[in-house]
């Protein structure tokens, strides 16, 4: 694929509060016909045009689509789901270009917030099918929240993040032309390539602070008081827990040969805050002074980043030999406050397609 930016076409599965905001940053970056928005949501396949508001202010013509044809008829195609919804989106892809004969080996599939392995994830999907394809994961960009059905509300936008796809998960190849498209899409952020799916997974303030603030926090949430959750809901005991995550995470990157930035700097990378101590810039970071503490404990914060990100690392961490304190306590207490089935529900070696990887080190 060698495209300029004006003549990509691009598709975005998923019509979220981040899907919202990637519609609008690529309205406002690119040819609007060349996007194409997939839901299934009747509500949202009604709407005309969506507002922006925050760091992007515009009002783009919105044209939907249920047809998945359609939106494999896209060069670059953004997954802004869940990320427990992998799997099934995967499936649906692979199984509709098998039945309908279109071809998926010039595309581009981007995991627009990949947690721990999930180009593994989509990757082992589309092999399962006998497909091969290109798969792209980052971190979710953008920080947002809909505030009508047509409006999102983009409180910040991350400068910095990391790249890695299933060409080279696990030892990466910088020079990719693959990474080359996503950079020229997005020529206003430092999108930098990671060692491996270990660094880029694990380089993720939300998955060392998300848990552990709610785990602190259970008593406000579920008396569902009205607090800001960067703000209000933590304390220099809270830091505490995140830094130990912290180091449990560079704990096992290091085993891979990698190493993860220390919150502080991942902050400053992201937006902009103070370096004196974690707690300070994480009250700093002007976007976190509007996010709110959730009002239960069933939130996508918990669901995605405990079974996603940290159950996933525990299971990695036995297999190399590393006893892990802190992660699988909060692992462990919140499956049970969540009533997880971690096996059934959580993000496996086996779904990653990795056990054989485990048994040649």
């Amino acid at each position: 694929m060698d495209l300029k930016k004006e003549d990509l076409k691009v598709g975005i599965w998923g019509l979220g509060n981040e899907g919202f905001a990637l519609y609008s940053y690529l309205s406002s970056k690119i040819l609007l016909n060349n996007i194409t928005p997939f839901t299934s949501n009747e509500q949202t396949l009604r709407i005309k045009t969506i507002h922006s508001t925050g760091k992007i202010e515009g009002t783009y013509q919105f044209i939907p689509t249920n047809e998945i044809r359609k939106i494999l008829e896209c060069d670059l195609i953004f997954i802004t789901t869940l990320t427990t919804a992998y799997e099934e989106v995967a499936s649906k892809i692979a199984s509709f270009s098998i039945q309908n004969n279109i071809d998926l080996k010039q595309k581009i599939f981007v995991l627009f917030s990949g947690k721990l392995g999930g180009v593994l994830v989509f990757d082992k999907v589309f092999k399962s099918f006998g497909i091969e394809t290109n798969v792209i994961e980052t971190d979710a960009l953008f920080a947002c929240r809909k505030i009508d059905v047509d409006t999102v509300w983009i409180r910040g936008i991350k400068k910095w993040n990391l790249l890695i796809s299933n060409k080279d998960a696990f030892k990466s190849a910088s020079d990719l032309h693959l990474y080359k498209v996503i950079k020229m899409i997005f020529d206003d952020i430092q999108l930098d390539v990671a060692d491996n799916f270990i660094q880029r997974g694990l380089t993720d303030f939300g998955a060392m602070a998300h848990a552990t603030i709610c785990l602190i926090n259970l008593a406000n949430i579920d008396s569902k008081r009205d607090l800001l959750f960067y703000i209000d809901g933590i304390t220099e005991n809270a830091v505490r827990l995140i830094e130990k995550v912290y180091l449990e995470f560079e704990e096992v990157a290091n085993r891979f040969n990698t190493h993860i930035v220390d919150p502080i700097i991942l902050l400053d990378r992201y937006y902009g805050t103070s370096k004196d101590n974690l707690l300070v810039a994480i009250k700093n970071v002007p976007n976190y002074k509007h996010t709110k503490m959730p009002n239960s404990v069933n939130n996508r914060m918990l669901y995605e980043d405990v079974l996603n990100t940290l159950y996933p690392l525990t299971l990695i961490s036995k297999k190399i030999g590393i006893d892990l304190k802190v992660i699988p306590s909060i692992v462990n207490i919140m499956s049970e406050i969540l009533l997880l089935d971690l096996e059934k529900e959580g993000r496996t070696l086996e779904k990653m397609g990795i056990n054989n990887f485990f048994h040649r080190r």
